[in-house]
């Protein structure tokens, strides 16, 4: 069956994935004893920035947050009394591994393989619930499409290392048609599931799951996203989110 299609005309509900068993290496902060998705950002510990706009959208129909099995007291880091909140200890050592467990853990609880998942990163803290939803709607508004990615079109020049000397230039790429890849990334459970096993078992490396789909013959849609939703990944970023996060609670 092809992933766009259901075996029903009913409405599927709405999932969201959020991985977060990674340790933040790229950060660079050797003092920090925990990972940066867990450190406190504009009063909170990151990932609940990412989990609370979603516990504000009411179309959400559960939000399963993949940590680590090694993680001491997950429940301090992620705090809500809202009954849609699951934390799995589903994660693997690979964001990939990660992502992939707790599909089949939301599978084996016996939510439909049909449902639509939004697979977001803990280091996105500045998504908005609008970027969210236009991200919904663009892919549920269309029969025959596998799923979506919020992204932006690339607007820097973008320049390729020398092969003899990495401290210099190479040569210049055309950035037309270019995007930058963010989160949240829909699709349906059971067809990501899949395509991201299929991946594993090759031992092909995806970087993010529109490229597992990719593998397996899909073309998902490019939906605008928004600036603000960057990923937090090296110290200079997390001023900046900090700054923008403040910002927000008080505008």
């Amino acid at each position: 069956m092809n992933p766009a299609q259901t075996s029903s005309d009913k409405p599927h509900s709405l999932h969201v994935l959020i991985p977060c068993a990674g340790t933040g290496s790229r950060m660079g902060q050797p003092s920090q004893p925990l990972p940066k998705q867990f450190q406190l950002l504009a009063g909170q510990p990151m990932v609940m920035h990412s989990v609370q706009t979603f516990l504000d959208m009411p179309e959400i129909t559960s939000i399963w947050v993949g940590v680590s099995s090694e993680l001491q007291a997950p429940h301090e880091f992620i705090t809500s009394n809202d009954s849609r909140l699951t934390i799995s200890p589903t994660g693997g050592e690979s964001r990939h591994q990660t992502v992939l467990q707790t599909l089949q853990a939301m599978l084996g609880a016996g939510i439909s393989a049909d449902d639509w998942v939004l697979v977001h990163d803990a280091a996105r803290p500045g998504l908005s619930i609008e970027a969210a939803r236009r991200l919904i709607q663009a892919v549920t508004e269309q029969v025959y499409v596998s799923g979506g990615i919020l992204a932006m079109p690339m607007a820097d020049t973008l320049k390729m290392i020398s092969q003899a000397n990495p401290q210099c230039i190479g040569k210049t790429l055309p950035r037309d048609g270019l995007w930058l890849a963010q989160t949240p990334q829909m699709f349906r459970l059971q067809a990501l599931s899949e395509a991201l096993q299929e991946a594993l078992t090759s031992k092909t490396e995806v970087t993010d799951e529109a490229s597992a789909m990719e593998r397996a013959g899909c073309e998902p849609l490019l939906v605008p996203g928004e600036w603000r939703n960057l990923k937090v990944t090296y110290p200079q970023d997390w001023s900046l989110m900090n700054d923008l996060l403040r910002l927000k609670k008080t505008s």
